[in-house]
């Protein structure tokens, strides 16, 4: 188990947003942004927003959760070697 999947384990997240995300991380796209940009500043990113998912709830987007939870599946999944 790599270092970012055992982080991704520990997570507590809405049973909803990570079946959007399994899902969203079969595409293209999520591959895209898993390579594109660091993991370090997608953690950093999913943190921001899980906390506005918890708080207040301004700024906070759904979409956008998704799409950066399934770039952290994808950079999990190339960091194990599976497909």
């Amino acid at each position: 188990m790599t270092e970012l999947t055992a982080t991704l384990a520990a997570m507590y997240r809405p049973r909803l947003l990570i079946t959007a995300a399994r899902m969203a991380a079969l595409t293209h796209d999520a591959q895209r942004r898993a390579a594109r940009r660091p993991i370090a500043a997608l953690l950093a990113e999913e943190d921001k927003l899980n906390t506005a998912r918890l708080g207040d709830g301004l700024g906070y987007s759904a979409s956008r959760h998704v799409a950066v939870m399934s770039a952290l599946l994808c950079a999990a999944r190339n960091q194990a070697g599976t497909r």
